[in-house]
């Protein structure tokens, strides 16, 4: 469906409007923002996600173990919830997807499925 991160970041926009924060991608070379709001602009650096994907339980090894605990399927995407934002976190082969909403009504089952989908065409 996208043939762009410009695709792919419009169509989260006309989703959101003003609550998209930021989007960062995976490249074979780091991370790379998408999309940073305006009036954040500076707030994040790609090495940020980098260290955040290391670190968390959808890096390969640890979403491996996780998986074997609960033993539901496949782990997609995390969710992290903070005082002023929502991060929906996806892995892909290279890294993740990290999309940063602020914490108003958003519609949330729509862009982690806009995020899926993205995931599963840049991989």
């Amino acid at each position: 469906m996208f043939e762009s991160d410009e695709a792919f970041v419009a169509a989260l926009q006309s989703k959101l409007g003003s609550a998209l924060l930021v989007v960062a991608d995976a490249r074979p070379d780091g991370y790379e923002l998408l999309f940073t709001r305006a009036d954040i602009d500076g707030r994040f650096r790609p090495d940020d996600f980098e260290r955040l994907h290391d670190e968390s339980l959808l890096q390969t090894e640890a979403r491996e173990d996780a998986e074997n605990v609960f033993r539901t399927g496949a782990l997609d995407f995390a969710l992290y919830t903070f005082d002023e934002a929502v991060v929906v976190h996806f892995p892909d082969e290279d890294g993740a997807l990290f999309v940063a909403l602020s914490d108003s009504d958003v519609p949330l089952l729509p862009t982690i499925e806009l995020c899926a989908e993205w995931v599963g065409t840049s991989a």
